[in-house]
């Protein structure tokens, strides 16, 4: 008893415990508005808004509906027991249903509803084994029927977990695949008998399957009896699931509706049944809110959820008191002896499955040859899949240095399949114990062989064709079919030739498995020696001095994610103090509307070095690398003797996609890679995973804390790293050099400054997070990062000075794109092409500080930087005109201190990427953008008043303006000249007036 009475302590106090999480999440580390600082005293005004009128009619539907479900409830407990050929009156059952949940709703369950119940109908039939089988078999199948309804109802509400589709996909199959082998299993109990005996399994497991198995048996001749109870099974948790239906319109919950609530209601019972508490109280209220608190608010919620215990478990005891009271009852003290007296009777019974030293030696073979085939097949299949990615990456992408990934694939697929193959051959073992026939052991490998490598070609291959070939659009319905049929292709022959080398290879279950370690480790050999030929020298070309080279030195920094609104010198409230850049400000001139051609960083890098828009260079995508058949401007610059020198720092322009290209030496500042991979393997699909788990491992080790040198090399080391190289002798003394820096620090992870290893990483928090929550601390980490690499910018603008480079060069400043802190509803970059994503930072430190200080209204772009850096080395134009750069220069030919007008009035912006494609033309005065259809659910068509509304939040498209439409056909127009490398359209202004306000900003010039 006293172990009981402790028990019941401790379950309150964990339903305490999870009251005052809700209520007061900051005493467990969490923020306090975790939960939308939600109170009791909000409860109770949900209920008084609700209407007593409407209030009550709700209630009492929520009561008929539990009711109902409990009555399926005792009809499902009636079908069992006449499966075990046993009759008690149903009004007799009814009743001590309602009393055991009386005894149940504050006391632990064996002496509540199960155990009264038990207790009851053995004392009724006499049948003590037969009722205590009943009550096990109930669990049992209560368990499938909730997982079945979770089946059902998952699909209404995904969306308010985040999951993407493929996830969706795997949870469904998942799910399905454990209800479909668990009804399966219960139709036939011998199965679990069978693998329980035959495999190693300790005793305390052994006995209690057994004995579950026995009680399943009774079945064996009355399937019908079970598939009905089932059925009322899942008719009882619906029944649940429109209880909290109910309750949620009983407070007139708003935003939320039927399919919202029946995909959470599963949830809560799981979390109802499996909590540790009293009648699942907290459990159901805290996770309650953490599916529905977002869409319903955390007061509604909590409230309609909690409203669910009142009814579902305060209504049956207030039914089962005047039961208990006129019927005769036995103490709890007769109810425990009797448990106590039926457990001993089920200890006396012997009525398992019994096997012969011969049968378990012959089932153990069979299913031994399930196991070795699995643990086969997933090593050899995963190491073959592994290489194939590897060869499809590497032969993808441009100038790599090394190929790791050809062994590293290998040796890392081909451990992760084995639990894959292991699984299938789980699956196969299963049928064939439902069937009671085996396979030979050459055709079980030979069919988990193809099943693993059809696997490994829908999701790797799947992955890559959606993310290499497709644009990270979802695969249509013929490219699906076409992947599964390639996947059957692959699943046939992988099986006749596992069938043939099983077959041909007639050896023991020691020896295959030791065969099969030896092909996998000789694929990793055999990626290795592929790996060591195709490694290249790391210059990617020789340097030949020009004779008469007389262009200045160039310095171009780059600053990764930089908004040029969190700078003082475009915004003169903005908070970034940065030092640094505001003096080199002073002595540059400074554009003052600078956009990107798009919002992340292998497009926006593509345009900068090569001149051409993102259509144009083709390198917007993932997996896109720069073609060969380009021209960069800094291959320009290395053609008239200039020293080209990079330093990048994000994986999307390393060499690997050949941004090297027209670099004397190109360095690739690597973040720190895990479990031994390098620039080759970083895209392999099972490295993101692989890299995701351990980042949360280490994340749990650490407390959460992040080391920046795991995403990328901070401003300190880049700052470092071109101060050596300049003071090095590799540094040329006769020849000009161009220098390339690209710093990442206002790029996530944003590290909060004030606490070592506390970061913000895209990784780790995904893109749906609270505003009230997340904004300002990303914000002031995100101005944090802004300011350390300021910090280093400083000390290398210093460097620079000492060495007697700094008035003789040309300094450029800028960014690839910018960040979006919620401005419109999302976060991070690369999802749009609002300005906080494409107003860039540019400044020009001209040598000998020429025109220090001015600005310039014209708007730039970074199509415009390549034509200008070559016009500065005294290039030839046509160089330009050869490489079909689409830009021009920004300053004049004949004074490169006078800035000009190359924009026509506008700048064009494109995007494509996971899954969203934009387009938009941005003048002074308005902005459009054309949308696809995604994720981020934009509309077809926006225009915004870019000098009434700024900050893009008023949508005129439709609206009969005329600007729409002369900018959409401007952006028609743009776009093939884009793609094409066409002369760019004009922008129509027919306007007067509108002419005029262009002038008076000085767009048009005179």
């Amino acid at each position: 008893m006293a172990k009981k009475i402790v028990l019941f302590i401790v379950k309150l106090s964990i339903a305490g415990g999870l009251f005052a999480l809700l209520f007061y999440p900051q005493l467990f580390g969490l923020p306090a508005d975790k939960f939308q600082r939600v109170t009791p005293g909000d409860m109770l005004a949900e209920i008084k808004d609700a209407g007593a009128p409407n209030l009550a009619f709700w209630l009492i539907a929520a009561v008929l509906v539990r009711v109902t479900g409990m009555l399926c409830g005792v009809l499902r407990w009636r079908i069992l027991l006449r499966g075990q050929g046993l009759h008690i009156p149903f009004w007799y059952m009814v009743g001590s249903w309602f009393i055991g949940r009386t005894f149940g709703i504050f006391l632990p369950g064996t002496i509540g509803l199960d155990g009264y119940r038990l207790y009851d109908s053995a004392s009724y039939t006499g049948e003590v084994i037969k009722c205590t089988t009943v009550i096990a078999i109930e669990k049992l199948i209560g368990f499938i029927a909730l997982t079945f309804l979770v089946f059902v109802t998952f699909p209404m509400g995904f969306k308010l977990l985040s999951f993407s589709l493929p996830m969706l996909a795997v949870t469904l199959v998942v799910l399905g695949g454990f209800v479909t082998v668990s009804f399966i299993t219960l139709l036939n109990p011998r199965v679990i008998q069978i693998a329980v005996m035959a495999l190693p399994t300790p005793n305390f497991i052994r006995s209690k399957v057994n004995k579950l198995g026995a009680s399943v048996t009774a079945y064996s001749g009355k399937r019908s009896d079970l598939l009905l109870a089932v059925f009322f099974g899942f008719i009882v948790h619906a029944a649940t699931a429109l209880m909290y239906f109910c309750t949620m319109m009983a407070i007139r919950t708003e935003h939320t509706n039927i399919f919202d609530v029946l995909f959470a209601s599963p949830l809560v019972i799981y979390a109802t049944v499996l909590a540790p508490t009293i009648g699942g109280l907290g459990a159901r209220e805290i996770v309650g809110v953490a599916l529905l608190g977002g869409q319903a608010g955390a007061a509604a919620a909590l409230t309609f959820f909690h409203l669910g215990w009142w009814v579902g478990d305060v209504t049956p005891y207030l039914i089962g008191l005047p039961i208990l009271a006129f019927r005769s009852r036995p103490s709890a003290e007769q109810v425990k002896a009797k448990l106590a007296e039926m457990r001993a009777g089920i200890g006396a019974q012997d009525d398992l499955l019994q096997l012969s030293t011969d049968e378990i030696a012959g089932y153990r073979h069979k299913l031994g040859n399930y196991v070795v085939a699995g643990l086969a097949s997933g090593l050899i299949g995963g190491a073959v899949a592994g290489f194939v990615e590897a060869a499809w990456l590497v032969s993808n992408a441009g100038h790599l240095k090394e190929g790791v990934a050809y062994w590293w694939g290998p040796l890392v697929y081909g451990l992760c399949f084995t639990g894959v193959g292991l699984g299938i051959a789980a699956g196969f073992a299963f049928i064939s114990l439902v069937l009671d026939k085996y396979l030979k052991a050459s055709t079980i490998f030979g069919l988990c062989l193809g099943a693993t490598l059809a696997t490994a070609t829908i999701v790797v291959g799947g992955f890559r064709f959606f993310q290499d070939l497709n644009s990270e659009h979802m695969l249509t319905m013929s490219q699906l079919a076409g992947l599964f049929g390639g996947a059957t292709v692959v699943a046939v022959v992988a099986c006749c030739l596992g069938f043939f080398a099983g077959s041909f290879a007639k050896t023991s279950q020691r020896t295959a498995v030791v065969a099969a370690i030896a092909v996998y480790f000789a694929v990793i050999i055999f990626g290795s020696i592929v790996s060591s030929i195709g490694t290249t020298d790391a210059r990617a070309i020789d340097f030949k001095p020009v004779s008469g080279a007389n262009g200045p030195n160039i310095i171009f920094i780059a600053v990764d994610t930089l908004r040029a609104d969190y700078l003082k010198a475009y915004e003169p409230t903005a908070r970034a103090n940065t030092p640094a850049i505001d003096a080199l400000r002073k002595d540059s001139v400074l554009f003052s509307n600078t956009f990107a051609q798009s919002s992340w960083t292998k497009a926006s890098f593509a345009t900068m070095f090569t001149g051409k828009y993102p259509e144009n260079h083709g390198a917007y995508e993932k997996s896109a690398k720069l073609s060969d058949n380009l021209t960069t401007f800094p291959e320009v610059l290395n053609k008239h003797g200039y020293y080209t020198q990079g330093y990048c720092n994000n994986p999307n322009i390393a060499d690997t996609y050949n941004y090297s290209q027209g670099f004397v030496e190109y360095e690739y500042l690597r973040p720190r890679y895990v479990l031994f991979a390098n620039q080759s393997a970083e895209k392999m699909v099972l490295y993101k995973v692989v890299r995701q788990v351990w980042n949360k491992v280490i994340g749990k080790l650490t407390g959460g804390k992040i080391n920046i040198k795991d995403f990328y090399q901070p401003a300190e080391t880049v700052t470092q790293t071109a101060v050596t190289w300049l003071e090095s002798e590799h540094r040329p003394k006769g020849a000009p050099f161009f220098l390339f820096l690209h710093y990442m620090d206002p790029h996530d992870p944003y590290m909060d400054r004030t606490q070592p290893g506390v970061g913000y990483a895209r990784v780790r928090l995904g893109t749906n997070m609270d505003p009230a929550e997340w904004k300002e601390k990303l914000q002031s980490a995100y101005i944090g990062g802004i300011e350390y690499c300021d910090e280093h910018i400083g000390k290398l603008i210093e460097e620079i000075k000492q060495l007697g480079l700094y008035d003789n060069s040309l300094i450029v400043f800028t960014s690839d794109h910018g960040e979006e802190f919620h401005e419109h509803g999302g976060w991070w970059h690369g999802l749009s092409l609002y300005d906080e994503q494409i107003a860039v930072p540019l400044m020009f430190k001209l040598p000998q500080n020429q025109q220090a200080g001015k600005e310039s209204q014209f708007i730039a772009r970074h199509v415009d930087l390549g034509p200008t850096l070559l016009q500065f080395a005294n290039a030839d134009p046509k160089e330009a005109i050869d490489a079909k750069m689409q830009g021009n220069p920004l300053f004049e030919k004949e004074d490169l201190a006078t800035m000009k007008d190359v924009s026509g009035g506008y700048v064009y912006s494109h995007l494509n990427f996971e899954g969203i494609e934009l387009r938009a033309i941005r003048t002074p005065l308005y902005k459009l953008i054309n949308s696809n259809e995604n994720k981020r659910n934009y509309p077809p068509v926006e225009l915004y008043d870019m000098v009434q509304d700024p900050t893009e939040q008023k949508n005129l498209a439709g609206a009969s303006n005329a600007e729409e439409q002369r900018l959409s056909d401007t952006l028609q127009a743009m776009r093939k000249s884009a793609a094409e490398g066409a002369q760019q359209p004009e922008y129509n202004v027919d306007s007067a007036e509108l002419r005029q306000q262009l002038k008076d900003t000085g767009y048009l010039g005179e």
